[in-house]
């Protein structure tokens, strides 16, 4: 594809300039995303406390039994009070008991000194009883227990040799040990319950106030580039195909919303999320965090590789996607001639050609991705592998607790899953910094047409004096359109401009609206340059009927007013009258709220010109401009429509461009364009006389008595 289809690659736009672009987006929305970010932090807390309430499950309630524990005789004054100091409080016989963490019986296994009164007790386990001793033992000397048990007290034998006196332990007294845990389950099963609910609910409430932000955010962008696409001008749009447009102001913002409302706000979550798990993982063991993350490097390697490719295929992906969707409208919109000239196929190739071109370039994308993700997941579980191997040996040594391992691999899992979620959210950060660059170049793109700082004020009334001085127009440079073109049009003056096709008359009427500037010379409305005046001073002072109409969806009123609600239902009517269209409307079930189908298909050429006229009429202009704006009315409604013109011209400066000459026979003066150059001024009666150019366009269409030529030249 060529020419008005291709599209920029690569824009030229840094990231800095983009993120600081998006980042003023999203300033009015500090709180909300503030608040987000404030959300995503109590998330990650509410994440990390279930594997580390797991862990204190396992190691100090069911496993909790063997652990290390200071005892006290309950007669001691002070005794529940100093045991309390330590944990909870059991009570078996004569004595009170409290568990310790093993990190604070390392102190007193180093030689440090219980308080006074309190002495070492530990439950362990020998010939498969359960036995109380008044020592603590050292994994080491656990493994390799022997119960005696004779007429006397029993006792134990460590693996040494050394001796230690011992309380067997029936299943009665077990329980006296296992109530605190039994408490424990419960009150560690509501806390984790109340971690998840309130996880769940931080959830609910920051994806509501992400989605109600990113939904703001994109508004006000959508907005913004569709006031930009109003301002810009003619020659913008002559080099933009529409449905380039389209996706601009839909899919190109859409990919904004999800970065706004999904992506940046869950990434900070992620990454405090990684920060988290390094925190608590270093803090249960460095040795084993070490292992864990020895994979790392590779997946650094992955990423970098990753990120290369990734921008890439989406940037061509928007491209071709642009491309699809411009060729999309502009044949839809012209189907009709598609199927009078049986191009269908051949349609249906260019269709196939781009469409295989979009699909290979998602396609692209979707296969990096798919090498991605199952790599991390991968490498998760490689690092869980070692993880068990290591960490389990450790287990079987004595070096480490079952339940620091267990929570180990939930936190392998955590720090993995938003790592694996990367290739997602990363194609979603590349889908939008690609959209960016494209609003950006977009919205960076100023209209060649601009109102100066201060406009000169029209005079009120408008008198409708236009003077063209020396005017040279090209629509590309140096392909000239106007050539020196001057004439001046009196206030309230019927002037029509004939000519052969590419002669220049569309492009004065172009000019005077001012949908392109002049190169050289100047246009004066009442005197003023038309660059110094207001764009919207000098288009509510003109109006224009065209060949072409365009109908928007709505009904009849709604197309006559264009929402304009300072013309009233009674101004309607009016404007309809006057080009006697009032009969077939009331004719019509709805009346004037008949509803018109996309670009008024629903009429005839001929009533939708009709409505143009109406249209027109009801602005009230005090410049008027028909651009062959009679070309679909039959002869009938042409009589009726010029009967409404001599009427409603009158105190105002009418231009018309015809096609037949029958319809300017009346005007006040007739310029005869040709080749970019006025050839020719005078009126009818005049320009026939000087038996010139206008004479020979006029024998051309009634040498036949007044019956259009058949294959003439066009005015």
């Amino acid at each position: 594809m060529n020419g008005i289809h291709q599209e920029k690659e690569h824009v030229g736009i840094k990231d800095s300039q983009l993120l600081k672009k998006l980042a003023g987006y999203a300033l009015p929305y500090w709180k909300s995303i503030l608040v987000c970010l404030g959300l995503a932090l109590l998330i990650v807390l509410a994440d990390l406390a279930r594997p580390y309430l797991l862990k204190v499950a396992i190691d100090d309630h069911i496993n909790g039994l063997t652990k290390p524990m200071v005892s006290a005789a309950a007669g001691t004054p002070g005794a529940r009070e100093r045991i309390l100091s330590f944990g909870g409080v059991i009570e078996h016989g004569d004595r009170l008991y409290a568990r310790i963490d093993d990190d604070a019986a390392l102190p007193y296994m180093s030689g440090g000194v219980l308080p006074s009164g309190m002495e070492k007790s530990q439950i362990v386990e020998a010939a498969g009883k359960r036995v109380l001793i008044g020592e603590w033992l050292t994994e080491a000397e656990t493994d390799d227990l022997r119960l005696r048990e004779g007429a006397g007290a029993p006792s134990l034998e460590t693996g040494s040799g050394r001796v230690i006196a011992a309380e067997l332990l029936d299943k009665d007294s077990v329980q006296d040990f296992r109530k605190n845990d039994y408490r424990g389950f419960l009150t560690l099963g509501f806390w984790f319950l109340a971690v998840v609910a309130g996880g769940s609910l931080l959830n609910y409430w920051q994806s509501n106030l992400l989605q109600y932000t990113g939904q703001h955010i994109i508004f006000n962008i959508r907005q913004q580039l569709f006031a930009h696409l109003s301002r810009m001008s003619m020659s913008f749009f002559d080099r933009n195909p529409v449905g380039r447009l389209v996706v601009r102001v839909t899919q190109d913002t859409e990919a904004l919303n999800q970065l706004y409302s999904q992506v940046l706000v869950n990434l900070v979550k992620d990454i405090i999320m990684i920060l988290g798990v390094l925190v608590v993982m270093l803090q249960l063991s460095v040795k084993l965090s070490l292992i864990a993350f020895a994979v790392l490097p590779v997946l650094a390697i992955i990423t970098v590789w990753y990120r290369s490719l990734v921008r890439e295929a989406q940037r061509r992906t928007r491209m071709i996607l642009s491309r699809l969707n411009s060729f999309l409208a502009e044949n839809l919109s012209g189907i009709r001639i598609t199927q009078l000239f049986i191009r269908e196929d051949r349609q249906r190739e260019q269709f196939d050609s781009l469409n295989d071109a979009y699909y290979r370039a998602g396609m692209r994308g979707t296969v990096v991705n798919s090498i991605f993700q199952p790599a991390i997941g991968f490498l998760g579980n490689v690092s869980i592998a070692l993880l068990l191997w290591y960490g389990g040996a450790r287990v079987l040594e004595g070096g480490l607790t079952f339940g620091v391992v267990y929570a180990f691999t939930h936190y392998i899992r955590q720090f993995f899953q938003p790592l694996q979620s990367l290739a997602e959210k990363y194609n979603q950060i590349q889908t939008a910094m690609v959209g960016a660059e494209r609003i950006v170049d977009m919205l960076n793109e100023e209209p060649a047409i601009k109102d100066v700082p201060q406009p000169a004020a029209l005079p009120a009334p408008v008198r409708g004096e236009i003077r063209f001085e020396h005017v040279w127009f090209a629509y590309n440079e140096g392909e000239w359109v106007l050539r020196d073109v001057s004439f001046t049009i009196a206030p309230g003056q019927t002037v029509a401009f004939v000519g052969a096709t590419g002669a220049g008359k569309s492009s004065i009427i172009q000019l005077i609206n001012r949908f392109y500037d002049v190169q050289k010379g100047s246009i004066k409305l009442d005197g003023i340059d038309i660059r110094e005046i207001a764009h919207e001073q000098l288009r509510k002072t003109i109006s224009v009927v065209q060949q072409d109409v365009f109908l928007f969806t709505g009904d009849i009123a709604h197309n006559i007013r264009l929402n304009n609600s300072s013309i009233t239902d009674s101004q309607v009517e009016e404007a309809a009258k006057m080009v006697h269209m009032d009969e077939w409307i009331t004719k019509m079930p709805d009346g004037y709220q008949t509803m018109l189908g996309e670009r008024g298909v629903t009429l005839s050429l001929g009533e939708r010109q009709l409505l143009s006229f109406a249209r027109s009429i009801a602005f009230r202009p005090q410049i008027l401009i028909l651009d062959e704006a009679t070309s679909n009315i039959d002869t009938e409604t042409e009589l009726a429509v010029q009967d409404a013109l001599y009427t409603i011209s009158k105190g105002r400066t009418t231009l018309i461009v015809a096609h037949r000459l029958s319809t300017i026979q009346h005007a006040d003066q007739i310029i005869v364009m040709h080749k970019g150059k006025v050839r020719e001024t005078g009126n009818h009666f005049q320009l026939l006389t000087q038996r010139g150019y206008y004479h020979k366009l006029y024998e051309l269409q009634y040498k036949d008595k007044g019956s259009v030529s058949k294959g003439v030249a066009t005015v």
